[in-house]
Parts: C-alpha cells; structure tokens; sequence
C-alpha cells in the first residue's frame, strides 16, 4: 500500500490546517492509500518532523504532503528537494503564493486528493547561503516588513488586511540604507539600498517590468532593489502596487541572475526574510536559482 506523509500546519489559515488529518484519512481510505501522519506539537518539533517524513518517504516510495502557508511549505520543501521524493502541496496560508502559482486547488479536500493521483513536475526553487526559499528572499526594509507583520499579527490576527497594513506602515517607517556589494557573472557593484528583494514566484512579479517576468520563464531569479527614498516617494511606490504599476516607477530597480553574491558592509551578520520567516546569516549572502530541484505534483493535466 502506497504511504502518504502528512505534515499539516494546525495554525495555517486562522486554523484550516487543522481539518486536513481528518480530511487526509478519508481521502486515503478511499483511494487506498496508508496515511502516516507526523503531530507537531510546538515550532521546535517541525524541521525534526519534516526530515522524519521525507526521510521514510524516500525510503517506501511514498509522498510527502505540505499542507499550510508558504512558510510551512517552504520548511518541508527544505528537506524534500533534490531528492527522488514526491512532494504534494494543500494551501492554506493567508496569501498561498506557491500554490496559486502552480494551479493548485485552494479547497483542502480536492487539493489533496490532487497530491496523491496527479502527475509530477520539476519546478525551480531558489538558495541563499543552502537554505531555500520558494517565493522569495529579501534583506532590508522588506525584510523588516514580514518581521513588523509578525508582531502585529500576533496581535490582531493573521488576516490578508492586517497584513496588508502592517505592510503599509513599515514601509513608511523605512529602514536605514544597506551599504552592500553586489557581485554576479555580469559585474560588481557597490550601492546604497534600503532593500533587497529576490523574487522566485511569477504570479509575485506580475507587476514588475516585463524582463523580470521573463525570469522565471529562463529560471532565473528576479532581483529588485530600491533606491533611497523620500517618504512622498515611498508613497508612490505603494500606490503603483496597489494600481498595478510598479513597472512604471522609478524608484525601483530590477534584473536577472542565476546566482548572486550580497556583501554586506559594516554588519557580518543580517536578518533575512525566507517566505516570511526570518533568519540571521552570516556575509557574504549567496543566492542561486536551482532550477528542476523539486518535484511536485500537480493535478492532472496542469502545467
């Protein structure tokens, strides 16, 4: 009997994560799978927990569920990729960027059940200093951003408004200027930034330059910085988003790598964003695209 594993994240979704263990069994009792499914009781047990079930899947052949927001995707994906393992995905986050991104079902049950009987597919992940990242990874006043959001969130909820006005208000807060080398195949180069944003997801992108979006169709990543603003100007820049302008907005400057190198100058150390959950690692910051590292599956007849 094929093996299913489980790692469901009960805090997902304002608590949608927590039905998926029960959704999961009926759906495997039907389609006559055995379902393992890996209890985290507190954040310290999930990456122990992660290896465990990716570990027993290579082992039995088996596949690997993530169900949760980007994050909790992201953690499991972490210890799944590169390796021969089936890897399903149930979003159930507040914004479910990877999993709208590759046209998975947002109703649990379905989605699931897209997981076990749909068909594999090798899509790009992104590195920075070996851990990986599926939509993005930023440094600076962004970065400060998701770090602001948690706080808030914590305390008034974790909804897409909150999140969004939280976004708002960091922004206009602003950030100090990072004093950074950036160096690649191209060139190297010395600037003056308040943020550092590496996008890895299309549907994140979609209002940028079209040069950017045609990142992802090479399976590069989409760098975007921002230029020292005023606080009018960070105005502007948050007006563009919301009227899906940002392509037109000066303050801001994008390209493509396959790999990137982030010396950061006067702190050996810095606060990273990796799908919303920060890290501290050491400079310099190497970021590559690593591209048919993961294989997910998708429903069938999806691309």
């Amino acid at each position: 009997m094929n093996k299913v594993h489980l790692i469901a994240n009960s805090n997902s979704g304002q608590g949608a994560g927590a039905s998926l263990p029960e959704i999961a069994q009926k759906v495997c009792t039907e389609l006559g799978f055995k379902l393992v499914h890996y209890k985290i009781d507190s954040s310290e047990e999930f990456n122990g927990q992660a290896k465990k079930a990716a570990d027993a899947a290579e082992q039995d052949g088996g596949i690997v569920v993530a169900a949760g927001g980007d994050g909790t995707i992201r953690g499991v994906a972490e210890k799944v990729h590169g390796r021969n393992i089936r890897f399903g995905v149930i979003g159930c986050g507040t914004f479910n960027f990877f999993a709208r991104t590759h046209n998975l079902s947002d109703d649990p049950e379905q989605a699931f059940r897209d997981a076990l009987t749909g068909t594999v597919h090798e899509v790009r992940l992104g590195e920075m200093n070996g851990r990986i990242f599926l939509i993005n990874a930023s440094l600076g006043l962004y970065a400060k951003a998701i770090r602001d959001r948690e706080i808030r969130t914590s305390r008034w909820g974790r909804n897409r408004l909150v999140v969004i006005i939280s976004t708002i208000v960091s922004l206009v807060q602003g950030h100090r200027l990072l004093d950074i080398t950036l160096s690649s195949e191209k060139k190297i180069q010395k600037i003056q930034t308040p943020m550092v944003f590496v996008g890895n997801n299309a549907l994140q992108l979609r209002d940028l330059a079209m040069d950017v979006a045609d990142c992802m169709k090479r399976d590069l990543l989409a760098v975007v910085l921002m230029k020292p603003l005023k606080t009018w100007e960070v105005f502007r820049v948050i007006f563009h988003g919301f009227s899906s302008t940002l392509n037109t907005d000066e303050g801001l400057i994008s390209f493509c790598v396959d790999e990137l190198s982030i010396e950061t100058h006067k702190r050996k150390k810095s606060s990273v964003a990796l799908d919303g959950e920060m890290f501290l690692m050491d400079s310099p910051l190497t970021i590559k695209s690593l591209p048919k590292s993961l294989k997910l599956v998708k429903p069938l007849g999806k691309i």
